[in-house]
This record gives C-alpha cells, structure tokens and sequence, in this order.
C-alpha cells in the first residue's frame, strides 16, 4: 500500500502507526500485527526503541504520528502505566480531529467500558501515574483532563475487541 495524499492535501508518510504498551503486548500481539501488516506491503511505523520515563515526546514520533494515515492503538490493562502511551494518543486523537486520521482501537484483554470510564485497574493504574506527575496543579489537571478524553474518545470508535474476537460498532 503506497503512501498518499488525502483530499485535504495532508501527505501520509506511513499507512499505519502502532500505539502500544509494549510491556505486556510487543512481544506477542503487537510484533504478530506488525509482521501480518509489513507482509502485506502496509508501510507500518513500529517504535521498537526503548523510551526514557520522562522524555518528551520525539519530534520524530510526532511526525509518524501524524504523517501516518491509520492509527491502531492497541489497548492493554498497563496501557495507562505509562505517560508515553498516553501522549501519543492525545496527539493521535488530535491528528484525527485535524488531518482526518483513521483510528482504530483494538482492546487487547480488557473490557472497552473500563477504557472508557476509566474503572477498575485501568482506572487504578491511571490514578497512580498522575499522582506521579510533579508539575503545577493546573498544568497537572490539563494533562490529565486531556488523557482522560482521548481515552474516552478512542474507546468510543468502533474498533476490535480480542477478548470476544467481536469487532464493535460504537
């Protein structure tokens, strides 16, 4: 699949950006979707770099991001565990408002409805990075507010729930 241009003018450098935990999810379903895609000529970004806690969000990563005309944003039970994770999909939510971006979620052993409410140990897990942040409490409240909606609205789309092997419609 060759890269194009949408009807906006945008130029898509990859077809698909993957987001992901990669913890509890590169090794197994991640590197499989990766592979299947790459082998079927999708012109796929996979960060298999190791990020630093605290390191801002590549300028690099960014551009994939945002020059990418997919993203699938795998869901994991740590997904929230990390301020990564939780970045790239502001800004892949964002890229969707914006370029038109097709997001994708694919709810990898959770229940969508704990994404979207932000309950149980996902919830859990989330509560326990923003008490992590050490900023002012505005910027901390901005940050987090701005988390929490991109999760909402992600976990809203339709999108594919492994744990069912059922794709959803929202």
């Amino acid at each position: 699949m060759a890269s194009s241009s949408s009807s906006s003018g945008h130029h898509w450098i990859h077809d698909v950006f993957i987001n992901f935990r990669g913890t509890d999810t590169r090794e197994s379903f991640v590197s499989h979707l990766y592979a299947a895609l790459r082998n079927a000529g999708v012109n796929t970004f996979f960060d298999d770099e190791k990020l630093e806690k605290g390191a801002e969000l590549g300028s690099n990563l960014l551009q994939a991001i945002e020059g990418s005309h997919i993203s699938i944003v795998v869901f994991s039970k740590s997904y929230t565990e990390s301020s990564w994770c939780l970045k790239e999909l502001v800004e892949i939510m964002e890229c969707r408002k914006t370029h038109g971006q097709i997001v994708v979620p694919i709810f990898y052993h959770i229940d969508p409805s704990d994404i979207r409410h932000q309950k149980g140990a996902f919830g859990q897990a989330l509560e326990a990075l923003a008490s992590k942040i050490h900023l002012g409490k505005g910027v901390k409240q901005s940050i987090i507010s701005k988390w929490r909606t991109a999760l909402t609205q992600a976990s809203n789309l339709s999108g594919w729930d492994l744990t069912t092997s059922r794709f959803l419609i929202n």
